[in-house]
């Protein structure tokens, strides 16, 4: 089961037009209402609890009053609604709120409270079935407490005001020395700057394969995202992905439709050790080697150096995906090229065979 991102014809037309779609997100308002899922939820969070227990004595009755008050925020994901539909561009947490409140100030509160009642629906019918409380929701359960919502229609700005209160009690006694002490800002910006880069160099298709999360992959023309559910989303020409990594949210991988597109905050903390514990030019390589084509590319060019051409019509494709097979090899330092006359030659470096010995008897057995 899974959702299927479709995306519209004109941005399937080429590499360029669907990394068009991509954008990624800096927000540190995103990290603090989903660290407020986490203190809902601590149980489910193993990665954070040393979190969780360091902080909690400072936790009084009024913020668990207001953290369950509020919960239909961030219990089952974060709306993009409490990030002003990615309307506008900021840098620090203050700019965030501030341009919430505008953002709530204007928006007519029957809009919120559709979303939210959506929300409420969707939660209490399919959105998490009994096959997602067993995997990605075990020991979850959900509220029914609906007071939020019958203020928002009696007062929204009593509302939006207690809502800010809590968010600034949150910050000062909580989560500004939390996003200090684990450097949460610098983990955000070097994995932005790193999958813009990889998004850049190698396309779209790559680079969610570059994510390291096991749940998003390339299906020929579509997006899956594997979820205990199914659900299909069609994307219009205009429509944007926003990616959002977050330290906060593993084990769940959150999908959020809005007004111009899809949100999808994935989780780091994972990926953020396994790069830190592995040389990245190794795990380079592996990635390399990790696909059949690129390994019948190695196993050919050893014998005889060639040229894209050449191998596309030995592999049956196009001279464009040879390409990109071969730039990947060659980014991993397994391939280097050479010139004969006119022609641009591929063979194989040592690099391989200093890793493994033996890499090419494996072709012969």
């Amino acid at each position: 089961m899974a959702i299927t991102v479709q995306f519209s014809n004109y941005a399937r037309k080429t590499d360029e037009t669907l990394t068009q779609r991509i954008q990624f997100v800096y927000s540190p308002l995103n990290e603090l209402f989903r660290s407020l899922h986490v203190l809902l939820n601590p149980r489910h969070h193993g990665t954070n609890i040393d979190w969780v227990i360091e902080i909690q004595d400072r936790l009084t009755d009024d913020f668990y009053e207001n953290l369950h008050y509020f919960q239909l925020f961030y219990e089952l994901g974060v709306s993009p609604i409490l990030l002003c539909d990615f309307r506008y561009h900021a840098t620090t947490i203050e700019e965030e709120i501030q341009n919430l409140k505008k953002f709530l100030s204007d928006l007519p509160a029957a809009q919120l409270i559709e979303h939210l009642e959506k929300v409420t629906s969707d939660r209490e019918n399919s959105f998490i079935p009994t096959l997602a409380k067993g995997l990605e929701w075990k020991d979850f359960s959900l509220s029914n407490d609906k007071q939020l919502l019958k203020d928002l229609k009696k007062d929204a700005s009593d509302v939006y005001q207690r809502l800010f209160s809590f968010i600034d009690w949150y910050r000062r006694e909580i989560f500004d020395n939390t996003w200090k002490e684990k450097a949460i800002q610098q983990k955000l910006l070097d994995e932005i700057q790193k999958q813009s880069s990889f998004l850049r160099r190698n396309g779209l298709i790559e680079m969610f394969n570059h994510l390291q999360v096991d749940r998003i992959h390339w299906k020929e023309d579509e997006l899956v995202i594997i979820k205990p559910f199914d659900q299909e989303i069609q994307l219009k020409d205009s429509d944007t992905i926003m990616l959002l990594p977050s330290y906060f949210i593993w084990p769940h991988l959150f999908v959020e439709t809005f007004d111009r597109g899809l949100a999808i905050t994935y989780d780091i903390t994972e990926q953020s050790s396994y790069y830190n514990a592995t040389p990245e030019n190794l795990i380079t390589i592996f990635k390399a080697l990790s696909d059949p084509v690129r390994l019948q590319i190695m196993n050919y060019v050893i014998d005889k150096p060639s040229t894209t051409k050449s191998l596309a019509q030995i592999l049956l494709m196009s001279n464009s995906s040879v390409s990109r097979h071969l730039q990947i090899l060659k980014e991993a330092k397994l391939l280097t090229t050479k010139k004969a006359k006119k022609f641009v030659l591929y063979e194989p470096t040592q690099l391989v065979t200093q890793l493994m010995p033996n890499f090419y008897q494996f072709f012969k057995n």
